[in-house]
C-alpha cells in the first residue's frame, strides 16, 4: 500500500462506517391525517431518552431500540406507538379540534339597539309613571320565596345542570376522537 494512502484511509474509513450505521437505521415520515401532508417540527420522544424532531419534510430516523415512540406537536393530538405496533414508514397525526387561538369579532350590537327601542317607554307610560304608586302593605312573600329558593336549592340545581352539560360534552368529544381513531386505524390497515 502506498504510504500516502494510510492517512487517507484513516480519514475516510470512520466516515464510511458512520454513514453505514446511519443508513441501517429506519427512516420514517410523520403525516397530517386530514391534509395528507408531511408535518415538520414534531417532537419524537422515547422512554429510553431519545429526543428527536422531524425535518422540514416530516422525516426522522427511528432509534435502534425503543419501547415506544411519543409524538407531540402543538397543532396535533399527542400520539404514541409501541415498537411492536410500528408498521410501514408513515405515522399519521390527527389535528387538534380546537386549533383556534383567538377570534375577534368587529361590529355593532344591533340587538342591544333594538331592545333599547322596544323597552323605551311610550308617552302614555311616561304619564302613568308620574302618578303616585300605591305601595302594598306587608312583606313581599313571593320575593322572599324566590330569594330562599336561589340561596338553598337553586345553586345545587344549577351546579348539577352544569355538571351534566360538561359530562355530555366530554362524552361527545370522546366519541369523536374514537371515530377518528377508528377511521385512522382502518385506513392504515387497508394499506
Amino acid at each position: 500500500m502506498h504510504p500516502r494512502m494510510k492517512p487517507l484511509l484513516a480519514l475516510i474509513l470512520p466516515m464510511a462506517l458512520g454513514l453505514a450505521s446511519e443508513s441501517a437505521r429506519r427512516r420514517m415520515v410523520v403525516v397530517d391525517a386530514d391534509l395528507k401532508m408531511p408535518v415538520r417540527d414534531v417532537q419524537v420522544y422515547t422512554p429510553e431518552g431519545h429526543n428527536l424532531q422531524t425535518a422540514w419534510d416530516g422525516t426522522f430516523l427511528v432509534p435502534d431500540s425503543f419501547s415506544r415512540l411519543t409524538f407531540r406537536h402543538p397543532h396535533f393530538e399527542q400520539r404514541y406507538i409501541l415498537s411492536s405496533e410500528l408498521q410501514g414508514d408513515t405515522v399519521w397525526l390527527l389535528p387538534v379540534s380546537n386549533a383556534l387561538g383567538e377570534v375577534i369579532i368587529w361590529g355593532r350590537r344591533r340587538f342591544d339597539e333594538r331592545m333599547a327601542n322596544i323597552l323605551k317607554p311610550s308617552a302614555e307610560q311616561t304619564l302613568l309613571n308620574q302618578l303616585p304608586q300605591a305601595v302594598p302593605a306587608g312583606p313581599n312573600v313571593l320575593a322572599l320565596a324566590g330569594w330562599l329558593f336561589d340561596k338553598t336549592v337553586g345553586k345545587a340545581i344549577k351546579k348539577r345542570s352544569r355538571r351534566k352539560k360538561h359530562q355530555k360534552a366530554m362524552r361527545e368529544k370522546e366519541e369523536e376522537y374514537q371515530r377518528k381513531w377508528d377511521m385512522l386505524r382502518d385506513t392504515t390497515l387497508i394499506k
